[in-house]
Formats: structure tokens, C-alpha cells, sequence
């Protein structure tokens, strides 16, 4: 939702995918490397005057993204008009899930072996291809969010049971090489008041003191309402009563499958929703609205939430301040 309300204030939006890990390094280069090829494969099909690569180039993050975009900027010379950075965050693993240390690698590493035989069974993996595709040919919205996340667990387990048990490079290995090669000059960084594991003014320290791009450093800060997930949460679509029971332990199952790991707060939000969707079906029920109505309260809530927070960002693009009357153009992925 969040991306999709950046399209409609006429913004190009390319949503780089990468494999959840450890290895921040691996994943900033990954990511790096496919918005580097989306762009070029855009590039070849825009029709003159028009080229994606004339356009100023703008870095949008959330929490590991943020983290993202911080080392990319550090490792490679792009060319960025500027880089905004969400709930910004640094920390250990240890420091970032209180149980992980003590209780969660312990038991991966103790399931390793068996886990290690399910993900390479070819006939458990060919009834989860099957079961997967069966999914997205549905082409149900909560499918589209929920599935992705579901796809970048194995890679996430293989380095529990593997004994990785620290994020690479290590956080001040990262504030080293943000201030010795960080080179984007504009930042905007916005924390959320209700955000318990944030490390925004951290990253305004490191960029300000003594970095590469500190004498031409243009810096904002911003504290907005909310908590970590805000910028995660999404609109679902009306949920039957019928399966209102299957989607309260699905989002429970997803919480459970995701602790310790970096997706567990894009988990919380995803859960988070549906639950407070489910929620908000049965008060409409008993209220006599029907669900229904409740939920197309929380739709509305939803999205005007995200509007407001985009409201904030919006000038520091020189987006559109509110949406354009056209919908946004989905392209395939490339």
C-alpha cells in the first residue's frame, strides 16, 4: 500500500526484491544489482524523448531497507537525488530480538539437520511449488503480501541452522563505512514516536560527524505518529466470517515461523492487519453494521493513514501533494 499511494502522487516506483539474511553486504549488492537492471531494461523500452534514466533517482526505506540503502550508498557511486530513510535500524541481533541469543538459536541449530532434510527434499519442495502456484494463480491481494514473505523463510532458516548468529557487517563496521564512503547528500530520516527499536538519531549522528559527505550534507529529521510497522500496513479485502478463525492462526503461525528473524516486524504488520481486519468484521457484525461496514471502515482508515504519511515524504521528492486522478501502471517484474 504503501509504495502503491507513492505511485499515484505520479512518482515511478521500482520495488527491488531481495533474499531476507544475515549478510547485509549480499543484500545490498542484490539489491543494487536488480534496480540497476530494471532500470537499464526500462531504459531500452521507453520511447524517445522519454528515458527512466534521465529521472532523478530517490533511495526509500524501511527499517532493514533503510539499513539497505545506507550501505549501497557506502559501497557504490550511485547517482541519487536524495535517500529517505524510515525507522531506521542498526542493532545486533542480540539487541534486536531479546529471545534470539539465548533461545532461538539454540533451538534452530538443534532442528538443523531435520530442517535441513525438508528444505532439500525434492518431493516435499515440488508439493510446495505446486501448492505455491496454486496460490498465486488465486491472484487474491492477501496472497500477493503474504507470499513473498512466505518464500524468503528457507534462506532465513538455512542461516539459523548454519550458526549464523550476527548480522554481517556488524553495526559498527556499518557506522565505519557510512562515514567513511556514504556519499548521497540529501537525507530525509523519519522515526516514529511509538517506535521501540529505532535508531534514526544514531544515523543523523554518524552522518553528521566527520563522514565523507558532512561538509555538503543536507540532513532532515522528522518524528511522525506511529510505531514501527506504520509504514506496512495494508488494505485487505473484505474477509468471510467463515474463514475469520483460519486467518487469527494463520497470522499466529506467521509470527511464530518469522521470530528471530530480519522479517519478523514485516510479519508483525502483515498479522497485525489481518487480525485488526478480523477484529473489525465481528464488532461490525454485533454492531449491526455487518462486516462489511467494518471493514471498509478500516480500509478507509488505513489508506487515509498512509496518505498522511506519504504527505510527509511527498515534498522532499517534489511529489504531488495528493493523488493523481490516474491509476498507477503495474509493470512486470524484469
Amino acid at each position: 500500500l504503501f509504495l502503491t499511494t507513492l505511485a499515484h502522487r505520479g512518482l515511478m516506483v521500482v520495488a527491488t526484491p531481495y533474499a531476507s539474511g544475515f549478510d547485509h553486504l549480499r543484500i545490498a549488492d542484490e539489491a543494487q544489482f536488480r534496480f540497476d537492471r530494471c532500470m537499464r531494461s526500462l531504459s531500452l523500452k521507453a520511447m524517445p524523448p522519454s528515458d527512466p534514466m534521465d529521472l532523478p533517482v530517490y533511495g526509500v526505506g524501511h527499517s532493514m531497507g533503510a539499513l539497505v540503502h545506507l550501505l549501497i550508498g557506502a559501497r557504490y557511486a550511485v547517482e541519487r537525488a536524495g535517500n529517505i530513510f524510515l525507522s531506521f535500524n542498526n542493532k545486533e541481533a542480540s539487541a534486536s530480538i531479546p529471545l534470539f541469543s539465548p533461545v532461538i538459536m539454540p533451538m534452530a541449530q538443534s532442528l538443523g539437520p531435520i530442517l535441513t532434510q525438508l528444505l532439500n527434499n525434492p518431493t516435499l519442495k515440488l508439493g510446495a511449488d505446486v501448492a505455491v502456484k496454486q496460490l498465486r494463480d488465486l491472484n487474491a491481494p492477501m496472497v500477493a503480501q503474504l507470499l513473498p514473505l512466505l518464500e524468503q523463510l528457507p534462506p532465513l532458516y538455512r542461516d539459523l541452522t548454519d550458526g549464523r548468529d550476527e548480522f554481517t557487517p556488524a553495526p559498527a563496521e556499518t557506522r565505519r563505512l557510512a562515514q567513511s564512503y556514504y556519499g548521497v547528500r540529501r537525507n530525509l530520516l523519519v522515526r516514529f514516536k511509538d517506535d521501540t527499536i529505532d535508531e534514526t538519531a544514531d544515523l543523523a549522528d554518524t552522518l553528521a560527524a566527520g563522514s565523507a559527505v558532512s561538509a555538503c550534507l543536507d540532513l532532515a529529521m522528522r518524528t511522525l505518529p506511529g510505531d514501527h510497522v506504520r509504514p506496512l500496513r495494508q488494505a485487505v479485502p473484505e474477509i468471510p466470517q467463515t474463514v475469520a478463525d483460519v486467518v487469527s492462526r494463520g497470522s499466529s503461525l506467521l509470527a511464530s515461523m518469522t521470530a528471530g528473524t530480519p522479517l519478523a516486524d514485516l510479519a508483525r504488520g502483515v498479522s497485525d492487519t489481518l487480525t485488526g481486519a478480523v477484529g473489525l468484521g465481528g464488532e461490525g457484525e454485533g454492531g449491526g453494521g455487518g462486516m462489511g461496514g467494518g471493514m471498509g471502515r478500516m480500509q478507509r482508515d488505513v489508506r487515509e493513514d498512509m496518505e498522511q504519511l506519504v504527505d510527509e515524504l511527498a515534498p522532499f521528492v517534489g511529489a504531488l501533494t495528493r493523488p493523481s486522478t490516474e491509476s498507477p501502471r503495474l509493470l512486470p517484474r524484469t
